[in-house]
């Protein structure tokens, strides 16, 4: 055993396995789900409302008395209608992505704050993430330095019996 090993150790966790066994997560998850259920309401409407301009713009190009003109003026308000509807999207889109980071780092922070505390209680240099959703490194380990175990302690949560997202980290607890 070299001395760089005998005075470093290593622990490992799996972050989202624990963020998602958070209690606060079935409350983020339902406000989530109802806002992106507003936002697809939202599309949805403005959808129709294109819809509803394309098929007046087609009834019209039916009929031999509409001006080339009005034809283009309907070209115009469906195209503009169109890049509206695309840019609201787009904005929809980030809108969601935006409230989801909103709501879940707090409880990134909260998990990460336990586990920096675990590992200086445990005299850990360093914790490693062994979950598989967020790009895990750990691919085999020692069951004694998985630290899993003492972060849902530390955040006074009971761990699950099988966590998802978590292979190793979730198993138990570590020294």
């Amino acid at each position: 055993m070299t001395a760089w090993s005998q005075e470093f150790k290593v622990g490992y966790t799996s972050i989202d396995a624990i963020v998602f066994s958070m209690p606060e997560i079935p409350q983020i998850n339902a406000d989530l789900q109802v806002y992106q259920k507003q936002l697809a309401s939202q599309v949805e409407s403005k959808q129709k409302t294109i819809d509803a301009k394309i098929a007046e713009y087609q009834k019209l190009a039916q009929q031999p008395t509409v001006s080339p003109t009005v034809m283009q003026e309907k070209e115009t308000e469906i195209r503009k209608l169109q890049a509206d509807f695309a840019n609201f999207s787009q904005k929809a889109d980030e809108s969601l992505s935006n409230k989801s980071n909103n709501l879940f780092n707090p409880i990134y922070v909260k998990v990460q704050n336990a586990i920096e505390e675990v590992r200086k209680e445990k005299g850990y240099g360093m914790i490693l993430n062994a979950g598989t959703d967020t790009g895990g490194i750990v691919l085999a380990a020692r069951e004694e330095d998985n630290i899993t175990k003492a972060v849902f302690e530390k955040l006074g949560v009971p761990m699950p019996v099988a966590p998802e997202g978590g292979a190793p980290a979730a198993k138990s607890g570590g020294n």
